[in-house]
């Protein structure tokens, strides 16, 4: 779809309410943000609704979450341009200007801001922090643009400053495993493994899917390898390996087979209880989380009580990515088959 079909099917839509319109925007954005050219009309919709406020809120939204007279988003990705094109100090400069002026208007205030990604983060967040009533939705992605600083200051080899800025991040978004990985990475760098066990254990309760789960017992494999834990390590590389195949990770598990082998003991895959085993040496439970999986399968069902075969989808591909039950799939062909014939929330 083109920038100007969408804004025309959005201009049949608004009713004259902004606030009511404000959410019609938004929820075109999210419902057409996985297309091909989704991020050409995140930032159209994004344009069309500043254009839409009053002058006053027009003004108050400059002053917030513009950088160099820039939409924050449209700052952003002239960042991640000059990150492509390996200018990081000129990256590092902009997102520094993106990251104060995040620390001033939406960290230093009474308010809690949130930037969850979709309606699933949102509810595992409530799951997990049932006590916290007030959300405020931070009008962008702000952990993903403090974790791509806290990106930019360790390739320009400035640790502290990358962990605080990745730490920043996670607050935004406590249930996202993304944030974490870029964690996982300043730990590594910095040589402590405490931090990095720590990092890994917390990002694996809350891994939506498959390709996280790999990543996470990819880097669990890393830190046993640092202890001289040469079985464990090999347990967590093979484990990621059945979740998502990458050769890198199978030529990690061969290096560590071939050390092992190199002091006599060998290795063979894993029982069901060797793996229960050496997860629980380390205070872990295998993956995926049944919480996780329950949490999907009820809100799907939630959803498919209230005739929202867009967000049952979502729910129940997250049950399925975590669990590849045939069940699972089924439910989703079915809900292809429903949004094909027309049918929507």
């Amino acid at each position: 779809m083109t920038t100007t079909e969408l804004l025309a099917k959005v201009r049949l839509d608004l009713t004259g309410d902004l606030q009511k319109d404000m959410q019609i925007i938004q929820d075109y954005a999210a419902k057409y943000k996985k297309e091909e050219n989704g991020a050409e009309l995140a930032a159209a919709l994004a344009e069309f609704a500043f254009t839409m406020m009053p002058e006053d809120l027009q003004a108050q939204m400059r002053e917030t979450t513009f950088v160099r007279d820039m939409r924050m988003d449209k700052a952003f990705h002239m960042a991640m341009e000059m990150i492509r094109e390996n200018r990081l100090e000129e990256a590092e400069q902009l997102l520094f200007e993106i990251s104060e002026k995040i620390r001033i208007h939406f960290e230093e205030t009474d308010k809690k801001w949130f930037s969850f990604r979709n309606p699933f983060e949102y509810h595992l967040y409530r799951f997990y922090y049932p006590t916290v009533t007030e959300f405020d939705r931070a009008p962008f992605d702000f952990a993903h643009y403090l974790s791509m600083y806290g990106y930019v200051l360790l390739e320009n080899h400035k640790v502290p400053e990358a962990a605080e800025a990745v730490e920043r991040g996670i607050r935004f978004n406590p249930v996202s495993a993304d944030a974490r990985f870029e964690l996982a990475e300043i730990y590594k760098f910095s040589g402590t493994p405490d931090k990095l066990l720590a990092v890994i254990k917390d990002t694996l309760r809350i891994c939506t899917s498959a390709s996280r789960i790999a990543r996470t017992l990819c880097n669990m494999g890393y830190y046993c390898v640092l202890q001289q834990e040469f079985y464990d390590a090999a347990v967590f590389y093979f484990c990621s390996l059945r979740f998502e195949f990458h050769k890198p990770v199978e030529f990690e598990l061969m290096d560590v087979v071939r050390r092992l082998e190199s002091m006599g003991k060998r290795f063979d895959p894993p029982t069901n209880g060797q793996v229960l085993d050496t997860f629980e040496k380390y205070g872990m439970s295998p993956p995926p989380n049944d919480d996780l999986v329950n949490l999907a399968v009820t809100l799907g069902q939630s959803a498919n009580e209230h005739r929202q075969p867009r967000l049952e989808g979502l729910f129940y591909r997250v049950a399925y990515d975590l669990t590849n039950d045939p069940r699972f799939k089924e439910i989703l062909d079915r809900i292809d088959a429903q949004l094909s014939s027309g049918a929507t929330e």
